[in-house]
């Protein structure tokens, strides 16, 4: 009369990593760009912060808060002058 039936098991999705994420310098000039203005950045001193205003002291998790987060925040008020290219 009654049957026993199995609960729907849904997939389990995890959030994708950045070590999963495939960047290939070779072929995306943007990336490389964006990477090399970043490091130039911080190294005159310019601190990026998270959305909820966690500071990002390293490259890599700049580039995880961009990947995740879609947009950080920048503080260049006590930076020095980039240099001419």
């Amino acid at each position: 009369m009654f049957s026993h039936s199995t609960p729907a098991t849904t997939p389990s999705i995890r959030p994708a990593l950045v070590s999963d994420m495939q960047l290939d310098f070779r072929s995306s000039y943007e990336t490389l760009f964006l990477l090399v203005e970043l490091s130039d950045a911080m190294k005159r001193g310019v601190r990026h912060y998270r959305l909820d205003g966690t500071p990002l002291d390293r490259l890599n998790n700049v580039v995880e808060a961009l990947i995740f987060d879609g947009e950080v925040f920048f503080d260049d008020a006590s930076s020095a002058a980039p240099l001419g290219h």
